[in-house]
This record gives structure tokens, sequence and C-alpha cells, in this order.
């Protein structure tokens, strides 16, 4: 792709990949994957296996949860659940600088860690709460949260490989996670027994003041950042919002990401980009309210990684001393990523010291 060449975000129907990475029509999937990585870091994926049912039973998890009166929802604070689990407060959070906090408000569910485990206590290794049955019954919300966490979980797994092969020339991937795949990229998901993988239920209320407010500030639902893991798997309900900063015609340009109800939004989080010196890009991305007097919902997977892994950089992308060179491991980055994201408002959850000691 030449400079100021974008056309759009592609689609790439990954089931070649799924079926036989190492089959040519996979080698396309590769291919394909490889230069979205390059250009934007932001690919839809098709050919996933997700099913629809499953991707509908998380939808209407949401919408049953998000309902529940606010101070029901509240009990459940994620700031005050060690391994911050469950809901995450409206306006809780923001990215930038100079906007109020973002319209949104969520909740988390991870794998659950015992107090038994070595891990529990450190960045999302907790056990995950639920609201009481009397409000909503394990079939109406914990199953739907579990199945699909483990489901796009092992999903992710297969994307960070299907990223890990576009890594290496053509010829030497091999079915699995072995030692061909980059050293970096095997750590962050075999390194530690439960690697760190959020699942985040958001839902954007409708509303009329983004873009202004009598502060003279903008509200977004989710203002401007780049994701700070491994990588993101997005599914998005039929309301558009999602767009990604791209250069365009040479000018940097807010590029929208329609919803495709076939499809998973992927995009290129910070340690790739990190430990692929920035050849990889990692994606300013905001969300806009374009149907203010509509709700909006989205289900968000993070693979964040095992958190004793070290962010090195992969051999053959630069110098190890540039721009994604770090000494940090996979927990330093998180805690000091997320606690700025909430601390710009003065929410900083790390002020429950249990929720993210490191």
């Amino acid at each position: 792709m030449t400079k100021g060449s974008f056309s759009g975000v592609p689609t790439v129907d990954i089931s070649p990949y799924l079926a036989d990475p190492k089959s040519d029509a996979a080698q396309k999937v590769i291919e394909d994957v490889r230069e979205a990585c390059i250009s934007t870091g932001f690919f839809q994926i098709t050919g996933h296996g997700i099913s629809k049912s499953l991707q509908q039973n998380i939808f209407d998890a949401a919408h049953s949860f998000f309902a529940l009166p606010l101070e029901e929802k509240k009990k459940l604070n994620a700031a005050n659940f060690i391994g911050h689990r469950g809901y995450d407060v409206l306006a809780s959070q923001s990215y930038e600088e100079g906007v109020l906090p973002d319209l949104k408000e969520g909740y988390y569910v991870g794998s659950d860690v015992l107090p038994s485990d070595p891990l529990y206590g450190r960045f999302f290794m907790g056990q995950n709460v639920w609201p009481s049955t009397e409000l909503l019954s394990i079939i109406q919300f914990q199953e739907p949260c579990e199945r699909y966490h483990e489901s796009v979980q092992h999903l992710a797994f297969k994307v960070l490989q299907l990223v890990g092969d576009t890594m290496i020339p053509h010829g030497h991937s091999t079915v699995g996670m072995t030692e061909n795949m980059p050293t970096v990229l095997h750590n962050l998901i075999r390194l530690d027994k439960i690697p760190a993988c959020p699942l985040r239920l958001l839902h954007y209320p409708s509303a009329t003041r983004n873009g202004g407010s009598v502060t003279g500030k903008p509200q977004y639902g989710a203002s401007a950042h780049t994701d700070f893991g491994v990588i993101t798997l997005l599914l998005q309900d039929d309301n558009p919002g999602l767009e990604v900063l791209v250069e365009k015609d040479g000018k940097q340009v807010w590029w929208p990401i329609d919803p495709n109800p076939s499809a998973y939004v992927v995009n290129i989080g910070d340690m790739i980009s990190m430990v692929t010196n920035g050849i990889y890009k990692s994606s300013m991305h905001r969300v806009v309210c374009k149907r203010p007097e509509r709700e909006r919902y989205s289900i968000v997977f993070f693979l964040d990684g095992c958190l004793n892994a070290n962010l090195e950089p992969v051999e053959g992308f630069g110098h190890p001393e540039g721009v994604g060179f770090s000494h940090k491991t996979v927990e330093q980055h998180m805690t000091e990523r997320l606690s700025m994201s909430y601390a710009k408002e003065g929410k900083d959850p790390r002020h429950n010291e249990d929720t993210f000691s490191a």
C-alpha cells in the first residue's frame, strides 16, 4: 500500500487459515493480515467460527445487566473487587485531556482465579462477581458470559497465531504454538498458567451531548486512545460509532468502521506495536455518538497476555533499542496504562490497592 492510498479497513475471511495454516489459501490470509497490521493495525475477520446464537446470547446478557437499577449495578463496582471484576460506573474513564469522561458503562469478566493461586491479586487476576440470581438468573447472565469468554479466548489465541505467522517468512509457518512463532508472542499466552484476558461488556447510553456541553468540552462514547494490550476482538451491534485515525491523501482523518454482523473487528494493541518497533500499528480510535437518540452496545475481548512475559523486540523488526524497546513486563505496562486512563478524571481504581496489586 502506497502512502496516502488508504481505501478502508479490510475484511478477511480467516476460515482457510483456521482449516489449514499451511495451505496456499491460508498464505493469502496471512498476507492480507500482514498488510493490515502494517497499514493501520485494524481489520475485520469473518469465517471465525463463533456462532450467531452465542453472539446474540452475550448481547442479551448485556442488555439485561445494564437495564438493572443503578444502585444494584453499583453494588458490583469493579473498583471494590480484587482483579477489577464487575461493574465500571458510567463516566468513570477518559483517555484524552480536555474532554468530559466517556459516556459509557461496562462490566468486566475473566477467567476465575482462586485465592489459592499464586497469580491471585495481581493485574486482572481474581474471581468473577455476578448479580444476585434474584435479579438475573445464572442462565440469563453468568452462563452466557462464561461461554462467550471461553470461546472468544480460543479464537483470540488463533488470531495471535495468525499475527505471529505474518512475522515469519513463507514456508516456516506451522500448526499450533511452536518454537517457530516469535518467542515473545509465544510467551504472551503460554508463559503463565492463566493469561490476562478481560471481557468487557459495554453500554453507551443514548445522549444528545456528544460533541459539546455547557462546559465547552466534548464528550465521546470512548475518547481517542490506543488499546494497551496485545490484540482486541470487538463485536459491535448495529449502531455505528467506531472510528480509527488513518492517513489518507496526506491528511489524518477519522475513518468509520461500520458494523458488520458477521465480523469481528480486530486491532493490534500497543504491545504488538512495541515488540515490532512500531512497524505494526496500534492506531488511535474512538467511539462517537452518530445516532445520539439510540443506545449502543459492544462486546470487547482484550488479549493482554501473561503477566510475567517480557516485552522484547521481535527479531527482524528493527534495532532492539528502537521504538519498541522495553524493559517492562506485561503486568507493569498494563497497570501503568490502565491506571492513567482512570486517573485523568481523578478516578484511579488503584486507590483501592487490592485492585491492581503488582
